[in-house]
């Protein structure tokens, strides 16, 4: 699948029960509290990438964020249709915090770097990124119950030791921790080139979703 495939996809596949599982519940709790932690109240968001339109809902209606949605599929009535690789309608400096989750691996990765580069001129504070991360990985996780919860955990890392060149979604160009045509995208590669001259204050795997790695950019 493409880009252009991508902009004439049917609504009704982000309300599938193949997309709506449970671990894309626990992928919007993570990219809800990476927006709480580094926004304020009155921060404007652009999200690009309207899906089924959950956090863009969340966003607005229960947490007050004033949003806007960027996509370029015109079916999903994003409130901007527009494509990040060279966008038409999105202005510089155009909005506080710019959240692109598990959206530039669906573009050849050339196109993911200018992507990438536009949107940290589009945002005045802080770009929020996630991309598919398929490195197998051990993951640590208890919880100590006192008076309140105390939640802790630790994922580690490592290589593919087999299908090193299958992707997580048939519609990828390519993941962190996979090789496509000779080209190995490991953690290094991916950070040091798509992320190229930009200010990276965190990056991680999510503990409920390891297989989405963050980005924060400040700008």
């Amino acid at each position: 699948m493409t880009m252009r495939d991508e902009s004439t996809l049917s609504r009704a596949h982000y309300f599938s029960p193949e997309y709506l599982k449970r671990e894309r519940l626990y992928s919007y709790v993570e990219q809800i509290e990476l927006i709480k932690k580094f926004t304020e109240s009155t921060d404007t968001i652009i999200e690009i990438g309207k899906g089924n339109g959950f956090l863009y809902q969340f966003l607005r209606e229960y947490l007050g964020y004033k949003v806007d949605c960027v996509d370029i599929n015109p079916d999903l009535k994003p409130d901007i249709i527009d494509d990040i690789v060279a966008p038409q309608n999105l202005l510089e400096n155009s909005s506080d915090v710019v959240t692109c989750y598990e959206v530039v691996e669906h573009m050849p990765f050339e196109d993911s770097v200018r992507s990438i580069q536009n949107l940290c001129k589009i945002a005045r504070k802080y770009c929020l990124v996630s991309v598919p991360d398929m490195r197998y990985f051990i993951n640590l996780r208890g919880a100590v119950f006192g008076s309140l919860p105390v939640f802790f955990g630790k994922i580690l890392s490592t290589g593919r030791l087999r299908n090193k060149n299958k992707t997580f979604g048939k519609d990828h160009y390519w993941e962190i921790g996979i090789t496509v045509n000779n080209q190995k995208y490991d953690p290094h590669f991916v950070k040091d080139n798509l992320f190229r001259g930009l200010n990276i204050i965190s990056d991680y795997r999510c503990n409920l979703v390891p297989w989405h790695h963050y980005y924060v950019i400040k700008l």
